[in-house]
């Protein structure tokens, strides 16, 4: 009797872990992309932008293996990675210097006859804080709405309106020094 319980635990179990396989694996080809382009660009970096989306992913499956109750979706994996490059973005912070980061956002991002009021731009931006930075990829580079921005950071559209309109001053105020 025991051992047919425990087959039966067995199985289920299987059948659950299989489940959870697809909606992963379906989650990974919905969401993959676009996680990895949001964190390319917060990270300017694709190896850490790899990473961080793995990490990501890691992050799912461990949620669904245990509260496989809770619906995970999009957002969820959006606040994660968001919550992730700037963790990695601190991290890098501590060892690379501004110049650096710079190069290699410019390596990234350069094109034949790129103009160079964008590459200023790009800079003033690199100079942001982590988190104000995030907010303006969020809605002028990811092109998502206040109220999907202001989710993923925690906090109110209102409010992130307001504060994009801080940054937006100040970028403008910094931009205005430059030239």
């Amino acid at each position: 009797m025991e051992q047919k319980v425990v087959k039966a635990l067995n199985d289920v179990w299987r059948e659950q872990r299989e489940g959870h396989e697809e909606q992963l694996q379906a989650m990974v080809e919905q969401m993959g992309p676009r996680l990895y382009r949001f964190a390319v660009a917060m990270l300017a970096n694709k190896d850490a932008a790899d990473d961080v989306v793995q990490e990501c992913f890691v992050r799912y499956w461990r949620h669904l293996e245990n509260h496989p109750e809770r619906e995970l979706g999009p957002g969820w994996l959006m606040r994660v990675t968001a919550r992730l490059c700037l963790d990695e973005g601190r991290r890098r912070q501590r060892q690379q210097t501004a110049m650096q980061r710079w190069q290699e956002w410019h390596r990234l991002t350069s094109s034949d006859g790129e103009d160079p009021a964008d590459e200023q731009l790009m800079e003033l931006i690199l100079r942001l804080k982590p988190k104000d930075r995030l907010a303006v990829v969020l809605v002028y580079y990811q092109d998502l709405s206040l109220a999907e921005a202001a989710a993923i950071l925690g906090t109110t559209p209102t409010f992130l309106k307001t504060k994009l309109g801080r940054i937006r001053r100040r970028l403008k105020t910094e931009w205005e020094r430059g030239q």
